[in-house]
């Protein structure tokens, strides 16, 4: 190694250059999802632009540039978090950004976050697993609907279509949800929320507020306990038929 080299001339700092077809856009999107700030802007309209994340009271400050240029082949760009990757993952969601892939706890061990970055680049964003608090954990619900006179068929079609749509937003996981039916004609739902952060997340994204007044016009929601089934010591119900 030529550390003398490397003490002579101090090079530091990689600044990646992302190529995008709208560097004004590209760079509100650093902004809104991420928290960057724009530093400068250069051309009218902008042609290169450079944004920005820290000021070194958590680390090293982060420096993108943005290079107005078509078809160029997207770039994977890494980042890592410090704390609650989760919250990072429902804001993000709750913005509108694309989630390529929720918090995933990896063998090497990060959880990551992968967003599509403007001009369809990868933004990895990695967290030490043993840094993750127990609160940004999956969570598991039960959501009990009972349907209205006349609206058993679509609320079935609604409740098969929630969460793919969920987990499209990044706000559900991957674990296969399940359906069931009551007696009296209730449907129950189980399935999981990528974090407790999702869940508040989902309050303020308009997509999933459209999914929840659907609900409201199709069904009335009911507790777990209010069904017969829940009286006794083991709770059966029947698969959602397909009908």
């Amino acid at each position: 190694m030529n550390v003398a080299l490397a003490q002579k001339h101090q090079l530091h700092g990689v600044q990646p250059v992302l190529a995008v077809p709208d560097v004004t856009a590209a760079a509100q999107w650093f902004v809104d999802i991420l928290g960057f700030t724009l530093e400068f802007t250069h051309g009218e309209p902008p042609q290169h632009a450079r944004v920005k994340l820290g000021d070194r009271s958590w680390g090293d400050p982060i420096y993108i540039h943005l290079s107005r240029r078509e078809a160029a082949a997207p770039a994977e760009v890494r980042l890592h978090a410090g704390h609650d990757i989760d919250g990072l993952h429902a804001h993000a969601a709750a913005q509108g950004a694309h989630v390529l892939q929720p918090p995933t706890d990896q063998p090497w061990g990060l959880r990551e976050l992968v967003l599509e970055a403007p001009g369809g680049h990868r933004l990895v964003i990695g967290a030490e697993i043993s840094g993750v608090a127990t609160h940004d954990a999956p969570r598991t619900v039960i959501a009990c609907y009972r349907p209205k006179p006349g609206q058993e068929t679509a609320l079935r079609a609604l409740v098969r279509a929630h969460v793919p749509e969920l987990r499209r937003l990044g706000l559900a996981t991957e674990h296969a949800p399940l359906a069931m039916t009551a007696a009296d004609g209730t449907v129950l739902e189980v399935f999981e929320w990528s974090s407790a952060q999702a869940i508040e997340a989902a309050h303020g994204h308009p997509e999933v507020q459209g999914l929840w007044a659907e609900f409201e016009r199709l069904c009335q929601h009911v507790r777990l306990a209010d069904l017969r089934e829940a009286q006794g010591l083991f709770a059966e119900f029947a698969p959602l038929a397909d009908r």
